[in-house]
């Protein structure tokens, strides 16, 4: 009998645990939907073992599949920054994630790798209560997706350069801007990247838990955990862009040529238009001062309609002007 209860409590064990989740789907492909809602819990685990942050809260999910259905649905939550080109967002205190499918597609991203990026936004809203940096928060959301395909079409060169930053403060402020956010995200991923480098993955978890504390602030929870400033590792991460600079160069040159060629076979051909226009407008006033000086239809002219009395020393009331 004590066999049997217990092969029935295992049995409905992971049921009783099911986090609670509510999807809508407005307009997107059912199979697309059905596909994210069977991948929502491993995306939830893939995150807890990144971030080192439980979460079991219930889920209100929604995935849209039309760029303007999303617009409105992002404005009515509060969250309409050129919402029709933007991949979702989470609402934490609600509990709530939104999906742009129109927009992954666009763009060619995995699905997968955004549920796991708002995810993540969820996740820190929810279990961390200290303020945090926006470079902090979008670049733990960047390296929790795990996505490379998605991470090489969003972080790779742009059509501009890079532009450069002054500090931590100057990327936060870049990812709430239109013209520097697309390189900023890609940035944001890279500082966290470094944090991992220069003192491992559980030191960054470690420094997640101690911010769950109550009153707890980043930058003297960074040095207690990490036992360097943050100023210090700024400082660094400044120091690496500098180091890099040349081959983020050459790689956003290598990204880019094709533009550039297209760019200078443009310049090629309008240098070409403009020089062959100059050249005839010299042409036509060289002729213009040949016409003025030696006129093609003189008042006189050696021709052969002279009459055929003509004799040398005849005057033929013609002469020259």
């Amino acid at each position: 009998m004590l066999r049997q209860l217990l092969l029935l409590l295992l049995l409905f064990t992971p049921a009783l645990a099911a986090r609670p989740v509510n999807v809508t789907n407005v307009g997107a492909s059912e199979a697309k939907v059905a596909r994210l809602q069977s991948q929502l819990e491993d995306a939830f685990q893939h995150v807890e073992r990144r971030l080192g942050l439980r979460d079991d809260g219930r889920l209100e999910l929604t995935i849209v599949g039309g760029a303007r259905t999303f617009a409105e649905i992002a404005r009515a939550d509060g969250a309409s920054l050129s919402a029709e080109n933007v991949l979702g967002y989470a609402v934490p205190s609600r509990r709530r994630i939104v999906l742009n499918l129109s927009a992954m597609d666009e763009r060619g991203l995995e699905p997968l790798g955004v549920l796991r990026h708002e995810i993540a936004h969820l996740v820190l809203g929810s279990a961390l209560p200290a303020a945090r940096p926006l470079w902090l928060e979008e670049g733990l959301a960047q390296w929790v997706e795990g996505i490379g395909l998605n991470a090489l079409i969003e972080g790779g060169p742009g059509v501009l350069p890079e532009p450069d930053y002054t500090g931590l403060d100057d990327l936060s402020a870049a990812l709430r801007e239109d013209d520097r956010a697309g390189p900023a995200y890609g940035e944001a991923r890279r500082v966290i990247e470094l944090l991992a480098r220069r003192h491992g993955e559980d030191k960054l978890r470690a420094l997640l838990a101690a911010l769950q504390k109550p009153g707890a602030e980043l930058g003297p929870a960074f040095a207690a955990v990490t036992g360097e400033d943050l100023s210090q590792f700024e400082a660094a991460w400044l120091k690496e862009r500098e180091e890099e600079r040349p081959a983020r160069m050459v790689a956003w040159l290598g990204a880019n040529w094709s533009w550039l060629l297209f760019g200078l076979a443009g310049l090629g051909t309008v240098g070409a238009v403009v020089v062959a226009r100059r050249r005839r407008r010299n042409q036509l006033a060289q002729m213009e001062l040949h016409e003025r000086l030696y006129p093609s239809d003189p008042s006189w002219s050696y021709g052969d309609d002279e009459p055929d009395s003509y004799a040398p020393g005849q005057d033929t009331g013609r002469g020259r002007h």
